[in-house]
């Protein structure tokens, strides 16, 4: 008569080996994303107002940015939108990348942005976001503290 114990216990050891192959398999951490991928994905939280999501990929200074839409779109219903990025290009040099691209506007014209990312720990952050600035306290008039785009006489205007 044999002992059943003695056949089991390598079946059982390799069982455990194969579940832990499996599991560190599943732990290990993927590739960091490409600057051009950290934009289209950025860009496709904040089109869906998911602001939580997209400050994970921003910097403390592209998160005011990202608070600055999340103030604006306090309704769950909001419009969610698509933004189509073309003619993507990231120009990546150390830990930074300027990247440049164009949008569709409501009339099809194409009109050209640019997202600045900075590399933190290995993984790519929205640093910038071109275009956009909080006022600060000291040039916001008595009484419009919380104006946050200037009078339409106030705007520069540029000759094209």
């Amino acid at each position: 008569m044999r002992n059943s114990s003695v056949n089991a216990y390598p079946l059982w050891r390799g069982g455990v080996l194969v579940l832990f192959l499996l599991l560190s398999g599943q732990c290990q951490r993927s590739k960091p994303l490409e600057p051009e991928e950290v934009v289209r994905l950025w860009q496709s939280y904040i089109d869906r107002n998911r602001f939580d999501s997209a400050r994970l990929y921003s910097t403390e200074l592209a998160r005011s940015y990202v608070d600055f839409l999340d103030a604006l779109v306090q309704d769950d219903s909001a419009e969610v939108a698509h933004t189509e990025l073309h003619h993507l290009h990231c120009a990546v040099r150390g830990d930074s990348a300027v990247c440049s691209y164009q949008i569709e506007d409501e009339l099809g014209e194409y009109l050209a942005d640019t997202l600045v990312l900075k590399r933190v720990g290995g993984q790519w952050l929205v640093h910038r976001v071109e275009g956009f600035s909080t006022p600060t306290r000291d040039t916001v008039l008595p009484g419009e503290e919380d104006l946050v785009f200037p009078p339409a006489d106030t705007i520069p205007t540029w000759r094209r």
